[in-house]
């Protein structure tokens, strides 16, 4: 028998005078930890061969080469355009739109390729990827018009994507963590080895096949390259993903487990609340509106001061690299070395590296003779170098070491779509007013220096955010440990260590409760306590700044609502639970499509749901809209029973609706209950939330006060006063 409620006793709200309300909550900072707790810091220094030798020479040796492949590619167009113009018959409009499709692609390609590399094997996505725009470069050999070699190159782009979200953290899962900078920076190295072999290459390719076919075998080469590094690439075995951080935080490596996949929105969602990480993206969006467009007006300058030609410009830009080829490994040590001391000291040598560039590439531009010019562009070039050498271990340390490959990716997005495009138009216009080097004197040191100083600020955040790295992987063991020991006590639904907020607002703060099979949670609270924003982060509607959901002992902190929904979590949203316009028959039928369960298995649900809800069979072909309040809970709490829900969602049942409406929608609950639906129930009657649950969580605050069995509630007078008016019995 149902148990008797009373819909009008006050709510919760009623009772929270003295409380925050729900605009108004507090703000609640990050914990922090001692550098003697941050993974590496420390640490017994490491070298790179020792390293190697750790690690294997096969990782790294296949990263360098696939990176000097792709730069061998690129030299061609940039080196033999004229060549390719006039063979092709195109101009220099459909030359340019050539090239900046090739690195539009690369960039916008490297995000669904980063979820795809957080979820499968990373290493063989670099072979496909690999072979992928091999092909296409191979293909653009027999190119015979300005289209089809514009397709071709499209392929490249997307094929050569790889190369920002998969190396970086194939390398930093490699290798040792007290080498990690020398490993990136050697990785670095390898694309700036190939700005200064690429163009000579290109050229020496063409010069020898010679006459107007040359440029078409230098395109080949590069995709033969490419292609055996990729055979030899297949062999090397995928390292484990977050090893060096489990072992130098746990001192081992756990076990792997079968996670669901990330999603792609909630991966960005939750990368973005990591503070170093934004600081640092905004600041590399503002570094990059004078880094790319610095070599494009270094080369106008050079033509219009200097006199270079087409050679001569290639000639000084190669030099330029070479600053970059011998910065990048001097830097990845040094970074080593400053890491075991703090990781804030190496975003403050990031940050010094960038603003030294911004400070000497515009004065390079107003020296006299090309020696001095050379050598200032040529060291500046290879400490912005040196500064993202720098930034990539660090980026490594905060971002969470399943969502690596999309934080990489993240990372050139904004340095090239957000800062890149920009710097460029921005750069051309002050030229063509001013002049190229009153473009460079106004263009890079502002940028430049905004984002040294905003990636310096990151470092004001790096600790704290490590901090919660490290808490995770605590976290992680603890619960392997105890699903090994005793597998029929892992939950339904495990909720630990949640944060979450809105913008700068923090709403929760470290909730942590867990729901059995079989049981009936009630979620109680004051108004602005975070019970909603709870269940959005279990529905997957909300990515938590800290914290795991987990349902039968899988990860689901990232996946997206409609694996959530598959894996039986149906919510039941209060007031929002139906489609108005559509009638009721079209309700149950849409919510079916969703089920993705055969047409027949759909109708026979559709007929066993009316049983239950016989006042919806009365209005099948009207529209939602035209529903009581009462009846529209009723119907959105079919169709949620439509769904066979293994773990049931329920948020505000009793809002609004009249006693008799209650009581019938409760023995609803009641006969699911019985057979066995596991609840988690948001409710603002007492009454009715504890009619039916087992055991009730308190929230205020967004923090949890008290957990326990509803029957303790009911009869405690003293601790409902104590959590709703803000005093004890007597008070």
């Amino acid at each position: 028998m149902t148990p008797a409620v009373d819909p009008d006793q006050p709510s919760f709200d009623s009772l929270t005078a003295r409380l925050v309300s729900a605009d108004e909550p507090a703000v609640i900072d990050q914990p922090t930890v001692d550098d003697v707790e941050v993974p590496g810091v420390g640490g017994v220094p490491m070298g790179l061969r020792e390293a190697l030798k750790t690690g294997g020479y096969s990782t790294l040796a296949v990263m360098v080469l696939l990176g000097l492949a792709v730069e061998l590619d690129n030299a061609v167009l940039t080196v033999l355009a004229p060549d390719i113009q006039s063979s092709l018959g195109v101009s220099d409009a459909v030359t340019g739109a050539i090239v900046g499709a090739t690195g539009a692609l690369t960039v916008l390609g490297s995000v669904p390729l980063a979820v795809l590399a957080d979820r499968h094997r990373r290493i063989r996505l670099a072979v496909i990827a690999t072979m992928f725009w091999s092909f296409f470069a191979a293909l653009s050999a027999l190119a015979r018009n300005g289209f089809v070699l514009f397709l071709c190159r499209t392929g490249v782009g997307v094929g050569q994507s790889y190369q920002v979200p998969i190396p970086n953290p194939v390398l930093a899962d490699r290798y040792p963590l007290e080498a990690r900078g020398s490993v990136l920076g050697m990785q670095a190295a390898s694309r700036s080895l190939g700005a200064i072999i690429g163009p000579l290459a290109a050229g020496g390719v063409a010069a020898v096949v010679g006459g107007a076919s040359g440029w078409r075998w230098a395109f080949v080469v590069p995709a033969v390259f490419g292609v055996v590094i990729a055979a030899v690439a297949i062999r090397v075995p995928e390292p484990r993903r977050g090893g060096n951080e489990q072992r130098a935080v746990l001192g081992e490596v756990l076990d792997d487990r079968d996670e669901p996949p990330i999603s792609m929105a909630a991966a960005f969602a939750r990368l973005r609340k990591i503070r170093t990480f934004s600081t640092i993206l905004v600041g590399v969006s503002a570094l990059g509106f004078g880094l790319f467009a610095t070599p494009f007006l270094i080369s106008l300058h050079l033509e219009e001061e200097f006199g270079y030609d087409e050679v001569g410009r290639a000639v000084v830009l190669a030099v330029m690299a070479s600053g970059a080829l011998v910065m990048g490994p001097i830097v990845g040590r040094s970074a080593d070395r400053l890491a075991r001391q703090s990781p804030v000291r190496v975003l403050l040598l990031s940050g010094s590296m960038i603003a030294v560039f911004g400070v000497l590439t515009p004065v390079a531009l107003f020296l006299p003779s090309i020696v001095p010019v050379v050598v200032f562009l040529t060291v500046g070039a290879g400490c912005a170098q040196a500064g993202f050498v720098a930034l990539a271990p660090v980026t490594s340390l905060v971002v969470p070491y399943r969502l690596r490959s999309q934080g990489f990716a993240m990372f050139g997005v904004y340095l090239f779509l957000f800062g890149a495009f920009g710097g460029l138009l921005v750069g051309g216009l002050i030229s063509d007013s001013l002049g190229e080097r009153a473009a460079i004197a106004i263009l890079t040191p502002p940028t430049a220096l905004l984002g040294a100083l905003l990636i310096v600020r990151g470092a004001v955040h790096v600790k704290a955010d490590i901090a919660l790295i490290v808490e995770e992987l605590h976290e992680e063991r603890a619960e392997r440990e105890r699903q090994n020991a005793d597998p029929a006590s892992i939950p339904l639904l495990q909720i630990r260590n949640l944060d979450a907020s809105y913008g700068s607002v923090r709403v929760l703060n470290g909730v942590g409760f867990e729901v059995h099979r079989g049981e009936c949670v009630a979620l109680l609270g004051t108004n602005g306590a975070g019970k909603s924003t709870i269940l959005r982060a279990v529905s997957g509607l909300h990515v938590p700044d800290r914290g795991v959901v987990r349902f039968e002992g899988r990860t689901i902190t990232f996946s997206e609502p409609e694996l959530r929904f598959r894996l039986g979590i149906v919510q039941v949203r209060g007031g929002a639970g139906v489609y108005p316009r559509l009638s009721v028959r079209d309700n149950l039928l849409a919510f079916q499509l969703a089920s993705q369960v055969s047409r027949e298995e759909g109708l026979r649900g559709i007929d066993e749901v009316l049983a239950v809800f016989p006042v919806l069979a009365e209005h099948l072909d009207k529209p939602a809209m035209s529903l009581s309040g009462g009846q529209q809970q009723m119907l959105a709490l079919a169709l949620a029973v439509l769904g066979r829900p293994r773990l049931l969602i329920i948020d505000e049942l009793s809002l609004g609706l009249a006693p008799v409406v209650v009581a019938d929608l409760l023995r609803v609950l009641e006969d699911l209950k019985k057979a066995g639906t596991t609840m988690l129930i948001v409710e603002q009657s007492l009454n009715v939330a504890l009619s039916i649950a087992d055991r009730a969580v308190f929230l205020e605050k967004g923090e949890v006060r008290f957990e326990g069995p509803a029957k303790e509630l009911a009869n405690r007078d003293d601790l409902v006063r104590a959590v709703f008016l803000g005093h004890g019995a007597g008070g």
